[in-house]
């Protein structure tokens, strides 16, 4: 009996300390920021390719950016460095090393610096021995790694999951998640883990205990510089809807990856549909790229603070999505201010991913509008009111090829 009892002590503390992790207060709103690895990727060879190189410079460069430029104003706050950011080995003291050349000072240095301007700091690891570009992982390590973290003062933490089984995946970003908290270090924690399950190991991943073990998590192919793998991801959200949206909200959010603003990969339209989409969807905002390299109107995307609100709404709906007609889907999302306690004012994203120029029409009080006061309606893009609205009343639209139009309808 006394075994018996020793052992529930032991698996309640276990239980105790993940359900800190569950509960961190992090990410009450999805993450906005940069995020090394969509552009610069494995950028270690600085001598041959210093315009693609992961270093201490390029890294404090996206932080007097964010300041001095607007972003940090409109709410992009983290810096997060990805893969092949370390030596190939730990140290003597079972440590990992930020790489010598091209992280001279060290990461705790480029954490002050960031937390200075008043901006956070992120940084990357694996659950594995190996990181998926060969460098050393946190397996067997899990405890040292995250005292590491800690002490670096890191506040965002993206945990891949390369080189696994299943099982492991399914207990290792727990016990990962568990050492983080145990640091006392509030850390918002992204994890892979349903990727892998889904598209490595061709099992159905179980959100609930995703969503109840991180912060942010991915669920579907990496993000490239390229408009077809863009309208993937998009793709991808449509159809999983149903499974995803649930499992999302203040304090745990389903990401899509990085925006690829800043890369010359997009049309002025397309950037629209990208950002469009992902604001809908309360997702992580997190831009990689050359932030020298933004063109004037991805800047004016990115600074548009009508939609950074739609994006950054506290009440976190995941926008639902509507086939209209081939190509083109209605977004649908709920969201702050309300009128009273029941009407809320409503966004739609109108997105065409067709090369052809289309006209649709739809009767917005057919998609959860019920203030019989009617509505004003705002153009996101434009910035501008545009008209009122009765329940009854229908929107014809002409969307360009490959384009977005936001409305949103605030209760009168």
């Amino acid at each position: 009996m006394a075994v018996y009892l020793f052992v529930l002590i032991l698996v309640f503390a276990y239980l105790s300390g993940v359900v800190e992790v569950l509960d961190n207060g992090l990410a009450r709103r999805p993450p906005m920021g940069w995020m090394s690895w969509g552009y610069y990727m494995c950028g270690v060879d600085c001598d041959n390719n210093p315009h693609k190189c992961l270093d201490e410079k390029l890294i404090l460069s996206v932080a007097d950016k964010f300041y001095t430029e607007g972003y940090q104003e409109a709410g992009f706050e983290y810096i997060i460095i990805d893969d092949c950011w370390s030596e190939k080995a730990r140290d003597d003291n079972g440590r990992l090393v930020a790489d010598k050349k091209r992280f001279p000072r060290g990461m705790k240095y480029i954490a002050d610096y960031i937390h200075k301007l008043g901006l956070k700091f992120g940084m990357y690891t694996n659950i594995a021995t190996k990181t998926c570009m060969g460098y050393p992982g946190s397996r067997g390590h899990f405890e040292v790694d995250a005292k590491m973290f800690a002490e670096w003062d890191v506040d965002y933490l993206k945990v891949d999951g390369c080189f696994v089984k299943e099982d492991y995946l399914n207990t290792a970003y727990i016990k990962l998640g568990a050492h983080l908290n145990a640091t006392g270090r509030p850390m918002v924690y992204s994890c892979s883990w349903p990727y892998y399950i889904q598209f490595i190991h061709h099992k159905k991943p179980d959100y609930g205990a995703v969503s109840r073990h991180c912060n942010v998590w991915r669920s579907y192919h990496d993000v490239a510089t390229s408009w077809p793998v863009v309208k993937a991801i998009i793709a991808h959200y449509a159809t999983q809807y149903e499974h995803l949206y649930r499992f999302h909200g203040p304090g745990h959010w389903n990401d899509p990856d990085m925006l690829i603003f800043g890369t010359n990969s997009l049309t002025d339209s397309q950037s629209r549909v990208h950002i469009a989409v992902y604001a809908m969807l309360a997702a992580p905002l997190l831009l990689s790229c050359d932030m020298n390299s933004l063109n004037t109107y991805e800047k004016k995307l990115l600074l548009n603070l009508d939609l950074i609100a739609i994006a950054q709404d506290p009440l976190g709906v995941m926008a639902k999505p509507y086939v209209l007609q081939y190509s083109v889907t209605l977004w649908v999302k709920p969201h702050l201010p309300r009128k009273g306690d029941k009407y809320h004012s409503v966004s739609f994203a109108l997105v065409n991913l067709s090369k052809d120029e289309t006209t649709v029409s739809f009767i917005p009080g057919h998609y959860g509008l019920n203030s019989t006061d009617g509505y004003t309606v705002m153009d996101i893009f434009a910035q501008v009111f545009i008209k009122n609205i009765s329940l009854s009343d229908s929107f014809q639209v002409s969307l360009s090829a490959e384009d977005s139009l936001i409305y949103t309808m605030f209760p009168l």
